[in-house]
């Protein structure tokens, strides 16, 4: 639930840049022609925000003095990691 609360707010943030920004053209009277710098920078922190709200999440701690056993293949079958 984390990571999809992170992934919205960081792909809303460029969407209000750009709204804002349609606003205060039409009222100026101007077309929008691109992307400005604002918005661009909007996306990078759009980016920055998932990667840390991925990082974030990431965090859950396995039991103390426990050692992770990756996924391998027993007989043909697959066993998946497991900490011990």
């Amino acid at each position: 639930m984390k990571r999809l609360i992170f992934i919205t707010i960081a792909l809303s943030i460029p969407i209000i840049i750009w709204w804002i920004e349609r606003i205060i053209a039409k009222r100026k009277g101007e077309k929008l022609k691109g992307p400005s710098v604002l918005m661009l920078a909007g996306f990078a922190l759009a980016i920055m925000i998932i990667l840390v709200g991925l990082l974030i999440s990431q965090t859950e701690n396995a039991p103390e003095g426990s050692k992770y056993i990756p996924a391998q293949s027993v007989g043909g079958k697959i066993v998946s990691g497991e900490f011990n």
